[in-house]
């Protein structure tokens, strides 16, 4: 993408999230003060990692190599993922791309106790950090709609140390279950009234080849079964009682290859 293209759709993406911090979607009571205890735990069950089931094992998983050492988190929303990271001793440096994003987090960062090394805005594909800085890198539904999946990953790896481990979950694939109902009807994937100018859906061929200068531990499917919803209406009524009991009958080898999302663990060579 040209640079003047690229710079507008990182615009885009920035004005975009600013406006809507994931997690906004997911409150149904208008009367809870955001920001607060009550609101944190309100949308809580909507959030990574308690909404998807594999990502607190890869959590669990991950925090039991790094504990102690340092790992930067691309995209920390309202600060959920990093949290769990800090509480089991992994030294996080949260960033996002926008300021509505890393106030919610420090928000709840203090709310429940804990405190990264740093917190701060960042653009994953300009990221501000030296070459070879930290341990770890976690990104969890978020390279595939900064407008350039290959540059975020590439940036990855320059801030990672040799041997750093990427930690990547949640890029959109094709073809997906989830991928032909975003092309029905034009329904939104994220918020009810607009969804993000950026959702990439990629194969899972088009995503290993970017992960350049890596060894790749692991690539999974996951979300490959559909999962609740928190939508009202004629077609969140069709999804949660035509659509999911149907799909989710399907032979676990099968429902994989509609999954609706890539998982890729790599090591920096």
């Amino acid at each position: 993408m040209p640079t003047q293209e690229l710079n507008k759709t990182v615009e885009s993406v920035h004005e975009y999230w600013n406006a809507h911090t994931l997690g906004k979607q997911y409150v149904r009571d208008p009367n809870i003060e955001v920001g607060t205890k009550e609101y944190f735990d309100h949308i809580r069950p909507w959030m990574n990692p308690w909404k998807f089931p594999e990502i607190m094992p890869r959590i669990d998983k991950v925090a039991q190599q790094l504990k102690g050492k340092h790992l930067l988190e691309i995209g920390c929303g309202m600060g959920f993922d990093g949290s769990e990271f800090m509480k089991r001793g992994v030294k996080v440096t949260v960033t996002d791309l926008t300021p509505a994003a890393i106030e919610m987090a420090k928000k709840h960062h203090a709310i429940i106790g804990v405190e990264p090394e740093a917190a701060q805005t960042e653009n994953v594909l300009n990221l501000s950090f030296p070459d070879n800085t930290f341990d770890a890198v976690w990104a969890c539904g978020v390279l595939h709609v900064t407008g350039d999946t290959e540059k975020a990953i590439s940036e990855v790896r320059r801030v990672l140390k040799p041997g750093g481990l990427a930690v990547v979950s949640h890029l959109y694939r094709r073809p997906s279950w989830m991928y032909f109902i975003s092309k029905l009807g034009k329904e939104n994937i994220e918020f009810k009234e607009l969804d993000p100018p950026v959702n990439d859906f990629m194969t899972e061929d088009e995503y290993l080849a970017m992960f350049k200068g890596f060894k790749v531990e692991e690539a999974v499917q996951d979300h490959y079964r559909a999962l609740p919803v928190c939508r009202s209406g004629v077609k969140a009524f069709l999804y949660t009682y035509v659509f999911k009991p149907v799909y989710n009958l399907l032979p676990e080898p099968l429902a994989k290859k509609w999954a609706y999302k890539l998982s890729v663990t790599a090591t920096k060579v």
